[in-house]
């Protein structure tokens, strides 16, 4: 187990570091627990106890396979859960909190190597262990532990009532826990929404889009390209690779900050060419110089879509775009033993976005331009402060 571990070298620091730390002082651990709920324990004179249990977190990981095996035989295919759990080309990652790393790095690959490829199940081959298992660390709030008991939390469908959620998905993923904690601060949140997300990437979009919109009405008719033109498509091209790859590491941070970067290098280039005073002089190059930064951004709406898909869609559409980039997803009503429940469902084969360029067409109808991201005003870091305070319940 240590080996394997030491030579998962692509997974997050923090992660294998936590988990040899635990091996090196690793002792005997019950899988029973002294309960009268939960999983009987299937051996014989344990069965029909009721003051014994299985541990939850024993019971709970062996609930991916199972639940694979079941999702099986329900479409008639019996043996397909065999291609994710024992192919050799099969990549189980598992995403979670710190606090169950544990679980994931430790006794789930333990039960599959105990089970090993000679148990009935297995058919003498071997399950595949976790590829990667994927945890922040800890968020902390003002500089205090969240608390839902103590009421000292960001309630999500309250914070939508008052700010977008790309602005937060942003913060989250800038400026998150990803591998060490992490302390949110309102001013912290406010600073990063209106000097990054909007300065670099949100005025960009709005400000290209309108000026091409009120000068064009649609995606102009470019000339011929400059070398400067050449050099920009061709970065935010390679940014597919250079934003992709991290993001299959599970190094989310650095892939938004190298969309950022690639961001950048287009406001670079517009304050270098200027095409709103341009098109006053010599309509045909302001022509292009927008053609190719409208180009840009359709590239960047794909690149950011992950981190900000909702204002990613807002300007798929405003671009001219049709159907949904990400598919559409949905509450689902669903029924088993007589129990009904939600569940969160989608047409994901009808998405439209792929992760490569979409070449703009010439005389594509833009839509009615507006702003990406709303500007957050600083008296709002007092007002989250007050409410904050309101609710908090002294100890």
């Amino acid at each position: 187990m240590t080996d394997w571990i030491r030579q998962s070298e692509h997974w997050r620091p923090n992660v294998r570091n936590f988990s040899l730390g635990l091996i090196a002082g690793l002792k005997s651990r019950a899988i029973t627990r002294d309960l009268d709920w939960g999983v009987p324990v299937p051996v014989e004179g344990w069965a029909d106890r009721d003051d014994k249990r299985v541990y939850v977190w024993f019971d709970a990981v062996i609930g991916y396979l199972s639940a694979s095996i079941e999702w099986a035989r329900a479409t008639g295919d019996p043996d397909a859960w065999r291609g994710w759990w024992q192919e050799p080309s099969s990549r189980h990652c598992y995403f979670m909190g710190k606090d169950n790393i544990v679980f994931h790095t430790v006794i789930w690959p333990s039960i599959l190597l105990g089970y090993g490829a000679d148990g009935a199940l297995a058919h003498g081959r071997a399950f595949q262990l976790p590829y990667d298992v994927v945890a922040s660390e800890y968020l902390t709030m003002e500089g205090r532990k969240f608390s839902s008991s103590r009421d000292l939390a960001i309630y999500v469908d309250d914070f939508l009532t008052r700010y977008d959620p790309d602005a937060l998905r942003y913060y989250l993923t800038a400026a998150g826990p990803e591998t060490h904690d992490t302390d949110f601060t309102w001013s912290h949140f406010v600073q990063r929404t209106n000097d990054e997300l909007i300065a670099n990437w949100g005025n960009l979009a709005h400000r290209t889009i309108t000026t091409a919109y009120r000068n064009f009405g649609q995606v102009p008719t470019p000339g011929a390209l400059s070398a400067d033109d050449h050099a920009l498509l061709a970065n935010t091209q390679a940014a597919f690779g250079r934003v992709g790859a991290p993001i299959e590491a599970a190094r989310f941070r650095a892939a938004l900050a190298e969309a950022m970067d690639a961001s950048a290098g287009v406001n670079q280039y517009l304050t270098r060419h200027e095409p709103w005073k341009l098109v006053k002089t010599d309509r045909e190059r302001a022509g292009t110089v927008l053609y190719v930064a409208l180009q840009c951004i359709a590239d960047l709406r794909l690149l950011f879509a992950p981190f900000l898909p909702f204002s990613s869609q807002r300007l798929h559409e405003q671009l001219g775009f049709e159907g949904l980039i990400g598919g559409e997803v949905r509450l689902e009503s669903r029924s088993a033993d007589g129990s009904a429940h939600e569940v969160i469902a989608g047409d994901y084969k009808a998405a439209v976005g792929r992760w490569e360029r979409t070449v703009l067409q010439p005389g594509q109808r833009l839509g009615q331009p507006s702003a990406l991201f709303r500007k957050l005003e600083e008296d709002i870091i007092d007002s989250e402060l007050s409410r904050m305070a309101c609710r908090v319940t002294p100890t």
